[in-house]
């Protein structure tokens, strides 16, 4: 055992007890404590037959036997994980397929009308039995035997007047695709978002556990300080129990810290909908952001932010029933038609339903005793309503609702201006809080240099260089925390823009 006496040099790992002033008539001693695997610096009272100690610090040392037994395995090495990689499985979160089965629905829908576009193709038929009778002419009993009679055909029906109901379900398709589009964009922005929150968040927490795990050992350093000056007569219980105090704050900074980092993992997880393991998150935000156009963003978000598109999709379909509504009280319920063929039934056929807008050609075939020849047989038949209140209160509430959709759309677009100037405001706020940051740091590295330069003239202790190195540490966490949010300030303003492709 070496034993340091008063008047010789303290080894280095002493040096930050050399505040410490023993009593007149003890010694310095170190005595290595089995149990625990310590060495501790300790005074000894000269002529105590019971030594008693005073701990001042204690430095664990590395035992090689004692390591041999009681070594675990070391943990695997975690995989750095960057924000582009996380953003590559977005096509896995759940938001973001849930809106792209909408589309593919929406597509499928459009399709169909357009393929169809109201065409119709039917078969008909139809029979008829008249019995057999008898008539009596100039006198003489006439036996007339029965007769089978019927046709079976095909009919074609389409729409080819703008306002069919078959092109009306046409746009109706196409609005229906735009909307789910914008959804689509909106939920895999927003999922842009949640990942970036998340990731960011691992981030931060990653750098504050570096710094509660720094400012902890720090801690506890300094109640062992304390302890010892206690021990000799330096310090009062008053100190020692505000060191004990600034320890368990600094625990519990580390366990807030571990679990902000846990809660950000399983978040980013679940976000991407899959498990990302033990990783560690390497991506920082961008040290310098430019501000957008917000002119730009504002016009953009006007035209195609999905609440914007909804609302479209709800004047435009008000307008098309008014329209309807005008047309029926406007144009005459007419229907045309014209047959070429034999004079009971069957031949070519054709039809026009001027208010439905829609026309159809058919053609069948007689079946029978029909001998007459083909001709030409066309009629023509309408109606006009010229007094109906009920049809007047349909035409005016047909107005009131293309009236109530526009003013929707016009507070739909005033809502979302506001999101986008808003979220610009917070993006400016952000960046001038990032440049404070960035002078807060370099204020912190001043006050670092002097304490270096401090202690090389004897001015101050490596207690003090260490303090000052947290404060820069928590400069550097606070910058970082500045610069994330006005990143995360940014994607959320692209996103309140948000435009289909």
């Amino acid at each position: 055992m070496k034993v340091w006496r008063r008047g010789e040099a303290a080894p280095a790992a002493l040096a930050g007890a050399a505040q410490v002033s023993p009593a007149r008539h003890h010694r310095q001693e170190m005595v290595f404590d089995k149990s625990s695997k310590t060495v501790h610096a300790a005074f000894v009272k000269k002529g105590d037959s019971g030594r008693m100690r005073f701990p001042i610090l204690s430095a664990a040392l590395l035992c090689g036997a004692a390591l041999a037994q009681t070594a675990t395995p070391a943990a695997p090495p975690a995989t750095p994980l960057t924000l582009d990689a996380a953003l590559q499985s977005l096509a896995q979160s759940p938001s973001v397929t849930q809106a792209a089965l909408s589309v593919q629905v929406a597509q499928t829908n459009l399709n169909a009308a357009r393929t169809a576009r109201g065409l119709s193709v039917s078969v008909n038929g139809n029979a008829t039995y008249t019995g057999p009778y008898s008539t009596t002419a100039n006198g003489t009993p006439t036996s007339v035997p029965g007769d089978l009679g019927g046709s079976a055909g095909v009919q074609v029906s389409l729409g080819i007047l703008p306002w069919s109901s078959n092109q009306y379900g046409l746009y109706a398709a196409q609005r229906a695709l735009n909307l789910s589009q914008a959804q689509l964009r909106s939920s895999e922005l927003t999922a842009r978002l949640n990942v970036a929150q998340q990731y960011f968040g691992a981030v931060l927490a990653q750098q504050e556990l570096e710094l509660a795990t720094r400012t902890l050992a720090q801690r506890q350093r300094e109640l062992t300080v304390r302890q010892a000056q206690q021990s000799a007569g330096n310090a009062t219980t008053e100190a020692v129990l505000n060191a004990q105090a600034n320890v368990q704050a600094a625990q519990g900074t580390q366990l807030q810290a571990t679990s902000s980092l846990d809660t950000a993992q399983r978040g980013l997880s679940a976000a991407l909908g899959r498990e990302i393991g033990n990783v560690s998150f390497s991506s920082r935000p961008a040290d310098t952001l430019t501000l957008p156009d917000v002119a730009a963003l504002v016009a953009s978000a006007r035209a195609g932010r999905p609440e914007v598109i909804d609302a479209q999709n709800d004047l435009a379909a008000a307008q098309e029933a008014l329209e309807q509504q005008e047309r029926a009280v406007k144009l005459p319920d007419v229907t045309a038609s014209a047959r070429y063929g034999p004079a009971g039934s069957g031949g070519l056929s054709t039809s026009l339903n001027l208010q439905a807008g829609t026309a159809s050609v058919g053609y069948s075939v007689p079946f029978g005793n029909d001998s007459t020849p083909n001709r030409v047989v066309a009629s023509i038949s309408g109606s006009y309503t010229v007094f109906s209140p009920a049809q007047k209160a349909q035409l005016s509430a047909a107005q009131a609702a293309v009236t109530q959709a526009r003013l929707t759309l016009s507070v739909q677009q005033q809502n979302v201006e506001l999101d986008v100037r808003s979220k610009y405001s917070t993006l400016q706020i952000a960046l001038l809080t990032a440049q404070s940051k960035v002078s807060a740091v370099q204020v912190a590295q001043s006050t670092l240099a002097t304490a270096r330069t401090r202690l090389q003239a004897g001015t101050a202790t490596a207690d003090d260089v260490t303090a000052a190195e947290l404060g820069v540490a928590q400069a550097e966490r606070d910058l970082l925390a500045a610069r994330i949010s006005a990143q995360l300030a940014l994607i959320s303003l692209q996103n309140a823009a948000v435009r289909i492709n």
